[in-house]
């Protein structure tokens, strides 16, 4: 029986090698966004590998910031309270008429009537949040506006 090489130059012996369907197969270019990526059997090149990895930096680079513009709005938010109302935590703020497009809030809406306290339960430990009966529907979000 013969042998042959394969790319790595090890010995292959005819016949046990499971042919690869070619629709499956890694091209050896493709046309991207960020350019022409190059693979030698499937494998990238040093030069497709840093161009995909600085790639991903950038997307996860924006990921980051997209993911922490709620935290930053709500930290504008208790930076206001304390300097527009001197309010600390556990003191809340209530606005006395629905929103206009004054406001700077993220995702304020202009059918609500907003109550406003910032917690700091890592500084007091478990909080009890009493509502009295009638005044809901109401939520309680984290600092990145997730529910409670």
């Amino acid at each position: 029986v013969g042998t042959g090489e394969d790319s790595m130059g090890l010995d292959v012996r005819p016949g046990y090698n499971t042919a690869v369907p070619a629709q499956i197969t890694t091209p050896d270019r493709v046309a991207t966004s960020i350019g022409e990526l190059r693979f030698v059997d499937g494998v990238p090149t040093p030069e497709t590998a840093t161009r995909a990895f600085d790639h991903l930096d950038l997307v996860r680079g924006v990921e980051a910031f997209l993911g922490c513009i709620p935290a930053a709005s709500l930290e504008a938010i208790r930076r206001g309270m304390a300097e527009v109302a001197g309010a600390e935590c556990h003191q809340g703020a209530i606005t006395d008429r629905l929103l206009d497009s004054d406001p700077l809030f993220l995702t304020g809406n202009t059918d609500t009537v907003y109550a406003i306290v910032v917690l700091d339960v890592e500084r007091d430990g478990p909080t009890v949040i009493e509502v009295p009966p009638g005044c809901g529907p109401g939520t309680v979000d984290d600092a990145w506006f997730r529910f409670v």
